[in-house]
């Protein structure tokens, strides 16, 4: 029960903070099966990796382990010959299609959708090239296991 409730604490925490940033991307690399359940629960309102990866030529593991070795999104993308601001183009693009489905979902309003998109490309370049924010290292935990 403890931990379910530290887990609970450490997500809604993240998930403040995030929201303070307006993208909560590349969040909390290190999580607990409890955590990472919990959080399987919540929204994910992060951008994903597939965008930024296929961007890239990469696959998500690859630029999964090269973000753990510190390198920013743009870093990656100089090593891998790509233009940034394609990989700010495709995580743009992607973070618009899924607000656009949550809305025809039901699960945003369009003033909901609206907010979120407000500055959204300045918010995704910043992340490609500066990386997250101080207390949110490392690439986001995969959804999808």
């Amino acid at each position: 029960m403890r931990s379910k409730l530290l887990a609970s604490a450490v997500v809604a925490s993240a998930l403040a903070g995030g929201a303070a940033f307006g993208v909560t991307g590349l969040a909390g690399a290190q999580t607990t099966d409890t955590t990472r359940a919990t959080q399987a629960d919540q929204p994910d309102h992060r951008p994903k990796l597939d965008a930024a990866a296929k961007a890239l030529n990469l696959s998500v593991d690859d630029l999964r382990s090269k973000l753990k070795g510190g390198k920013t999104l743009a870093q990656v993308a100089q090593d891998q010959g790509v233009d940034s601001q394609k990989v700010i183009d495709a995580m743009v693009a992607d973070a618009t299609a899924h607000i656009d489905q949550e809305v025809k979902d039901g699960k945003l309003t369009a003033d909901q959708a609206n907010e979120r998109k407000s500055n959204l490309k300045d918010r995704i370049t910043k992340l490609v090239n500066e990386g997250p924010p101080k207390d949110r290292q490392g690439p986001p935990p995969d959804r999808n296991s």
